[in-house]
């Protein structure tokens, strides 16, 4: 694991108030239909786990890194998703990293490393690829998920994208893919496009370079309040919830900002809600902004 340098101490601080409470409607006691085909054969083929065991063992992440943070994505188990795979450009990525054995990939806002458990499992070399994480210890209850520390170490960058030095930083320039799943959402449009500026920064300076990603999007683009326990009570603070268009705009305003051009490509994608009809609480994250929630896809390339 690289270590963390000059980490915001304010969001660490906050994170660290925030109750690990199971009683936020976003901890589901099921895991519903999440444990998909494609997840057990990823957990049985290359983390050796019975099939028989896996929904003891992924109950039993889940409460390690609920403890790490109570993030939504981890309380309803998004994070054996695997959001990359069902992205329309994985093929092509696929593609991409194994013609070029150079070719890196860097994962923000890795989590348990699921997305790059995968790539791996498809045949992408571990040296290609590495994830960060504002929570350092992400990288333990990701060994713990996939029972792979001696074949996956060393891939952890414990860091914050708003450091303005560090070992994220240090890497400036030098990654030919960069992957964020359910990464800018979290933040205001301010900050996200703040965020997209250093994304752009840490991308090779070249033609083909690519961003890849999803995030929740809404058919009315709008700002959302966030509600205790993700604000401190008294306090104001909200996510931009992102439409098509409004994406496409953002990009092209940092684009221009810091003079690279760019092919941005973005669509809906309408989730469902799924989960076991018993589990009436299965809807939070999605139904959070009612019918109007869209799941974006996007993809941007350096020209």
């Amino acid at each position: 694991m690289t270590t963390p340098d000059a980490l915001p101490t304010d969001r660490l601080a906050v994170a660290a108030a925030i109750p690990r409470s199971k009683n936020w409607p976003w901890y589901h006691e099921s895991i519903g239909d999440k444990l998909t085909t494609t997840v057990k054969d990823l957990l049985e083929g290359y983390s050796g786990i019975p099939a028989e065991d896996m929904n003891s063992h992924v109950y039993m992440i889940r409460d390690m890194a609920w403890e790490i943070f109570p993030w939504p994505c981890i309380g309803e188990f998004w994070f054996i998703s695997l959001g990359l795979h069902s992205h329309p450009f994985y093929s092509p990525l696929l593609a991409r990293l194994k013609s070029d054995s150079v070719a890196t990939l860097l994962d923000l806002g890795t989590c348990l490393g699921q997305d790059l458990r995968k790539l791996v499992y498809d045949g992408i070399p571990a040296s290609q690829l590495h994830g960060s994480d504002l929570f350092a210890e992400f990288e333990t209850a990701g060994y713990a998920l996939w029972r792979d520390k001696e074949k996956f170490h060393d891939r952890f960058i414990a860091a914050d994208i708003f450091a303005t030095r560090g070992p994220l930083v240090d890497t400036e320039g030098t990654w030919d893919v960069i992957s964020i799943f359910l990464f800018l959402h979290v933040w205001d449009l301010v900050d996200q496009k703040r965020a997209c500026k250093r994304i752009l920064r840490l991308l090779k300076p070249r033609p083909g370079s690519w961003i890849i990603g999803a995030q929740s999007g809404s058919a009315n683009p709008k700002h959302m309040p966030l509600q205790p326990p993700f604000v401190p009570l008294g306090k104001e603070r909200s996510v931009y919830r992102h439409s098509v268009d409004t994406f496409r705009k953002m990009w092209e305003e940092v684009g221009n900002e810091e003079e690279v051009s760019l092919d941005i490509w973005v669509e809906y994608q309408r989730l469902e809600v799924t989960g076991e009809p018993s589990d009436t609480r299965n809807s939070w994250t999605l139904m959070s902004d009612g019918d109007d929630y869209r799941r974006l896809y996007f993809l941007v390339k350096r020209l």
